[in-house]
């Protein structure tokens, strides 16, 4: 049969919504990447962080956070940034790598089980609408790590100003702020 031929294929928003968060998981990786290159001034571990995964990205830039360059104010915002990182790396992962049933019955989340793992792992039932937020928590942590790394590194340079945390009402990376970071839970 033709491509011309071929039937459109409907739109999933359930799988949509995965990819949305695995693109997502790219996105905090070259940040991450991007802010272990602003505060660490080790070039063999920037150069290890070519190849490394999200809990190894984390892991290095913790590791950076301890040479005592940045000052403790930075790093406490940096740090928080990591445990928001490492918090979504757990939930993508959930979602992510879950195994789905072959056999669908109903719509969304209904119709894809989850199916146990060999090695136990089992994903928790999540809805469309909470992958689509979890992914504009992406983008706003994406925005904080790359303003408290220039604001603990950069920002402090003669003639360079920090950068201010958005504002609730604003928009960040096309997600509007509803509360600043820390006044998250």
């Amino acid at each position: 049969m033709p491509l011309s031929d071929t039937p459109k294929r409907e739109r999933d928003p359930f799988l949509e919504a995965v990819g949305r968060i695995t693109l997502a998981a790219g996105e905090l990786d070259h940040s991450l990447r991007s802010l272990l290159g602003s505060i660490a001034f080790e070039p063999t571990l920037i150069k290890y962080a070519n190849a490394a995964k999200t809990d190894q990205l984390i892991q290095f830039c913790k590791l950076a956070l301890t040479n005592g360059v940045i000052e403790p104010e930075g790093v406490d915002e940096i740090t928080k940034c990591l445990e928001r990182a490492d918090r979504f790396r757990d939930r993508r992962n959930k979602i992510v790598h879950a195994i789905y049933s072959q056999n669908e019955s109903g719509t969304g989340i209904e119709g894809l089980n989850p199916v146990r793992k060999n090695l136990g792992y089992r994903a928790t039932p999540i809805s469309v609408e909470e992958m689509e937020a979890l992914a504009d928590e992406v983008a706003l942590l994406r925005s904080d790590m790359f303003r408290a790394g220039w604001n603990a590194t950069a920002g402090k340079a003669p003639g360079l100003g920090t950068i201010p945390a958005p504002k609730p009402g604003e928009f960040v990376n096309g997600v509007r702020i509803i509360a600043t970071p820390a006044t998250e839970a």
